[in-house]
Formats: structure tokens, sequence, C-alpha cells
């Protein structure tokens, strides 16, 4: 019999959740999390936001995300719409900018793949790199 990981929650863990979730599309670092709670005068350690970061990861609350060019790992509070689990990323490579794309379009490549190649893809690791509206001048 597997015993499941002892969850516990602490105002610590907490205030982390509460501000990834408000950051809504916005992907932050672990240091960027410090960094704002030692500007609000928050005694959050740096180990209490790498380990919460971790957990929330393991539930399932987060994902974690490495992108080229950017040396830290990124997380963002997972928002999808209910029965949609494909997210794809696109990646500005004049900017560095980094955006979520959920498109049913887009999906149709991941099922193909699948379908007619046997692979199932990582949707949550794809990174199309490009020029974002703003540095194409629109």
């Amino acid at each position: 019999m597997t015993q499941r990981p002892v969850s516990y929650k602490t105002k610590q863990g907490e205030a982390v959740l509460n501000y990834l979730m408000k950051q809504k599309e916005e992907y932050v670092t672990a240091v960027q999390i410090v960094k704002y709670f030692e500007s609000i005068g928050c005694d959050i350690s740096r180990t209490t936001v790498y380990r919460r970061l971790e957990r929330l990861v393991k539930e399932g609350k987060v994902q974690k995300y490495s992108f080229d060019g950017i040396r830290a790992a990124c997380f963002q509070y997972i928002r999808r719409k209910q029965g949609n689990t494909d997210c794809y990323h696109l990646k500005c490579e004049s900017c560095g900018e980094i955006f979520t794309l959920e498109c049913t379009e887009v999906n149709h490549i991941s099922r193909h793949i699948f379908e007619n190649h046997a692979f199932r893809v990582n949707n949550s690791k794809i990174v199309f790199y490009g020029k974002c509206e703003v540095c194409l001048g629109r």
C-alpha cells in the first residue's frame, strides 16, 4: 500500500499560492517571488518559496517551465478552462516576452503526431519562437 505525501497548509505557503494566482497569465521565477515578499516586508525565506513551488507543481496547481535564454525556471498558476489541458507557448525572439497560447487549431498537430507516429507530445513544453505584435510594430 502506497502512502500519499502529507500535504499541509501554512500561511507562508498559502501566500505563495495567492501571489501566483494574482499573476494571471504571467510567468514568474522564485527569485521574483522572494523579492516581492521582501518588498512588502513579509518574512518568507527563499527556501520556503522553493519548497512551496515544488509542492504546488506536484499537486498540479502550478506549472513549471524552463525556457531558452532564461536561466531560472518559471512558474505559472494553472488557470485552464475546464477540459482544456493543451497549453503551448510563444516566445518573442526580440523582447523575450513569453505568451500562453491555448488554440484548438494547434491541438491538431499533437493529435496527428500521436495517431500517425505513435508518439505523445508534452504540449506544455512546446515553444514557438518568432516576433510578437509589439516587436512587429503592429
